[in-house]
């Protein structure tokens, strides 16, 4: 058994994804059918199901905060201290070392810092070898939360 499925649930859901196909319409014109050879449909419950599944370790021995909310993923900690700053660091390689394990690449491209507080030093961090970009501004669940902690529409 693994992440609590039994061999029946396993045997079900491998079942499911076999012998699926597909095909593409664009204004009223249809590909040919094609064999799915690989993921899960977007917006199913069982695809998310599984996706669930499949993340449902990225946590394991974070210190910081870490928020999952879909293919959304945020950590966070208190960086005033060189003791923070240093956990927060080991916790973005561990996610690292998650995405290596599982072959799970984040898209270091929409990666950010958002340095929050009047007394945030700005360190600058880096997932792998990838020295992350600092942002004013990004959007929490679709609202943009700024580094004063303002939100607006």
């Amino acid at each position: 058994m693994c992440y609590g499925l039994d061999k029946w649930s396993v045997w079900w859901v491998g079942n499911w994804l076999t012998g699926h196909t597909l095909r593409v319409v664009v204004n009223s014109s249809f590909s040919n059918w094609q064999p799915v050879t690989s993921g899960v449909p977007q917006g199913s419950i069982l695809g998310s199901t599984l996706f669930n599944i499949f993340i449902n370790d990225l946590d394991d021995g974070i210190k910081c905060t870490l928020m999952k909310f879909a293919d959304d993923t945020k950590l966070s900690g208190e960086v005033d201290t060189l003791e923070g700053r240093a956990t927060l660091q080991e916790d973005l390689d561990k996610l690292e070392e998650w995405t290596n394990k599982t072959l799970m690449k984040f898209n270091k491209d929409k990666c950010k810092v958002l340095h929050l507080g009047k007394h945030n030093p700005g360190v600058q961090h880096r997932l792998g070898s990838t020295w992350l970009e600092s942002s004013s501004v990004e959007r929490d669940l679709v609202v943009p939360v700024d580094k004063k902690f303002n939100m607006s529409k």
